[in-house]
């Protein structure tokens, strides 16, 4: 089992308490269609969207430069398929059993989303990743075998294709799936194997960070203000805010870069780190769920709060309420997979036992 490196966990836990904050926003009603008009309340929201969109591909980024130095282990898709399926069958259950979902809204379709999450895209996310974990052992020896001119290249023609035409075109392409597939998936992958394998040093990421998403917003406004006077461009005026969009894609490698040079001594805050990342994951798919994805910022009355100076307050503290909550769920979900493991394996040497010594009996 490979050494936690805190640093990297920290950035996991930011890059999901940002997912934590698009969901908020997105699902709570308060992020403004793009083209109409903003309040004050639309434009900060539009900001947040800015400095928080490229934590998806932040997080994938972790996990290309984990990836790419392990050894493949197929037993870690069987075990990410039951996390998955313990929450997306075990919310329903608890949900259906509470009343708060009526068992007859329960048709054949969402039953297969329950039973069959990641064949059935319950989380588009964990769909797009199980594909990249699975080919990604067949990627990493020709990886790291290539020249790094050859790699370079590569990535940047293939960000040319898949992230850089998209981004300054103003029309929509058929290819472009918005970055909720594996195929960019797979070019993060590309990408943080180069960085694991050359690391880069890139100066000033945090500003760039910064920069970057300060234009994913001001492109926003920019696009909206002629839309405004022609009517024209009305797809194009989030296109930054899209994961595969260039300055998002820069944004998150920045992003990336900053915190690899952030350096936590090992301790106690250490150690509280690495624990609390430990359930990011499980953080997403419960707060994502199919049956709370929309309910918990009605819960928390997200709208009620858009339009007043508590606006930032309420956000902050329900982003930070959402991730202890599932936090502390998926704690529990830990120690009930580690308990059912150390059963499975006392009885496996158990039986082992048992069998040599028959074989000596007999």
């Amino acid at each position: 089992m490979r050494k936690r490196e805190a640093n990297y966990e920290l950035l996991r836990i930011v890059a999901m308490l940002m997912i934590i904050t698009l969901h908020y926003l997105d699902k709570g009603g308060i992020l403004p269609q793009p083209e109409s008009a903003y309040t004050g309340a639309g434009l900060t929201a539009w900001v947040l969207e800015a400095f928080c969109v490229p934590a998806v591909n932040v997080y994938v980024l972790i996990s290309a430069y984990f990836l790419s130095a392990g050894d493949y282990r197929p037993l870690k898709v069987v075990r990410l398929w039951l996390q998955v399926f313990f929450y997306s069958a075990g919310i329903a259950a608890v949900l259906t059993l509470l009343g708060v979902i009526p068992f007859s809204q329960i048709d054949l379709y969402r039953a297969m989303l329950y039973l069959f999450p990641v064949i059935e895209e319950h989380y588009w996310f964990v769909t797009a990743y199980v594909l990249m974990y699975l080919l990604a052992p067949l990627m990493n020896d020709a990886l790291f075998r290539l020249p790094e001119k050859t790699y370079r290249q590569g990535i940047l023609l293939l960000l040319l294709f898949l992230s850089v035409s998209k981004s300054i075109l103003p029309v929509k392409l058929p290819v472009d799936r918005l970055g909720y597939d594996a195929l960019w998936f797979l070019c993060l992958y590309l990408i943080g194997v180069y960085v694991r394998r050359f690391e880069p040093r890139i100066r000033f990421a945090l500003m760039g960070y910064v920069i970057c998403s300060l234009l994913i917003f001001g492109s926003l406004l920019a696009v909206h203000a002629f839309y405004a006077k022609t009517g024209s461009l009305g797809d194009f005026i989030n296109r930054q805010y899209q994961y595969n969009s260039i300055f998002c894609l820069l944004a998150a490698i920045f992003l990336f870069s900053a915190f690899r040079g952030v350096r936590i001594a090992e301790g106690k805050l250490s150690a509280i780190v690495c624990r609390a990342a430990s359930a990011s994951f499980g953080v997403y798919l419960i707060h994502e769920h199919i049956d709370l994805r929309y309910r918990w910022p009605d819960w928390l009355g997200t709208l009620r709060f858009a339009d007043t100076p508590l606006f930032v307050p309420h956000w902050i503290v329900s982003m930070i309420g959402v991730y202890l909550a599932c936090m502390s769920v998926d704690f529990v979900r830990q120690a009930l997979f580690s308990g059912v493991g150390r059963i499975a394996l006392h009885a496996q040497h158990a039986d082992g036992a048992n069998e040599n010594g028959e074989r000596r009996f007999l």
